[in-house]
């Protein structure tokens, strides 16, 4: 296989864009084949923006202060994320994956109670920059294992990244997928997670299936659940609900105190959306457009390396969002032209 044909199977990769992006299988002429036919388009290289207007945040609450009503303008996210090929070989594929994002809040009021624990948060980037690298191992013509390795740096830090321990979240996942046919695939795996010195493990099921040509089943369970429906092969429209999450490491002056602590702020929501992806702008660039409702969970401040410990809570409001994706995939011809090459 030519080098150009192999980083364009390599690229085309589809991969799950849930909150934990667990990949699905690898390419090879007598291994099993990535994913179901008509699926989404695998992402070689995204950037997305996504915006949550006004909504409210409570909390803040400390000692025998109460809970403050604060009013968020809009929260941003911004990121960008890029998969590259490092071997390609029959039953062995290695990638690697560079990512990094931005969240921001923007106040449009503070209640003096709260400022304490908001105040960090008004105008200030969120930055995450992970590296994440995959190895794919094909057993036979259905059969796949993949393990996924992952470092990142989670704070308010300035620059694009920075390589301090306080930062620092390691993840490592491991999977076996069954391709049963082209039109259903299923697998199953365990992940580990070390956030800020919490350790968790978390078990996951996959299953992709397709009705017919038109309609088709994607699940990351309990992540992401996704009803596609192919308008055409150019156009592709989804109902989604997907689980979303962030954890950042940041400063809190308490009341009372003078001296900065290091504090860890979660979040989390359950996003339902309507999503249309979209081949309109050239052979090789897509466009998907998004917009539903976020159902957003507690949030909440916490001493680093423990789930409860100086809990500082943060009780944000029901909300709507947009996004928007600008994306890179091969097209499929040239895709199935290269095969033919080879």
């Amino acid at each position: 296989m030519n080098k150009s044909a192999s980083f364009a199977i390599l690229l085309a990769l589809p991969f799950f864009a849930a909150a934990q992006d667990l990949p699905t299988p690898i390419v090879g002429n007598l291994f099993v084949k990535p994913g179901i036919r008509n699926g989404s388009p695998g992402r070689g290289f995204s950037v997305e923006y996504e915006r949550q207007p006004r909504f409210k945040l409570k909390g803040g609450g400390w000692g025998e202060l109460e809970d403050g009503s604060n009013e968020v303008e809009a929260k941003e996210r911004f990121e960008a994320k890029l998969k590259f090929p490092l071997l390609n070989r029959d039953e062995w594929k290695v990638l690697g994956d560079l990512y990094h994002s931005s969240e921001t809040y923007h106040f449009e009021a503070i209640e003096p109670g709260s400022d304490f624990a908001f105040q960090p948060l008004d105008g200030v980037r969120l930055r995450r920059t992970r590296l994440t690298g995959y190895v794919f191992k094909a057993l036979n013509k259905r059969d796949y294992l993949t393990l996924r390795l992952e470092a990142s740096t989670n704070g308010n830090y300035e620059g694009f990244v920075k390589f301090d321990k306080r930062y620092l979240v390691y993840r490592a996942a491991l999977v076996y997928g069954v391709k049963k046919n082209e039109d259903t695939e299923w697998g199953f795996g365990a992940l580990y997670s070390n956030n800020f010195g919490r350790v968790t493990m978390l078990p996951f099921l996959i299953y992709n299936h397709n009705f017919n040509d038109k309609w088709g089943l994607e699940t990351l369970v309990p992540i992401r659940f996704r009803l596609r429906h192919n308008l055409n092969e150019r156009n592709l429209v989804s109902l989604a609900a997907e689980y979303w999450s962030s954890a950042y490491s940041l400063d809190l002056t308490l009341p009372n105190t003078t001296q900065p602590m290091p504090y860890i702020f979660r979040s989390a929501s359950a996003q339902f959306f309507v999503e249309w992806e979209t081949n309109k702008l050239s052979r090789w660039t897509w466009l998907a457009l998004k917009g539903g409702y976020s159902n957003n969970f507690n949030s909440r401040f916490t001493l680093p390396g423990t789930r409860n410990e100086g809990r500082i809570g943060a009780f944000p409001s029901q909300s709507v969002f947009v996004a928007a994706t600008f994306f890179i995939a091969p097209p499929k011809d040239y895709m199935d032209s290269k095969r033919k090459e080879n």
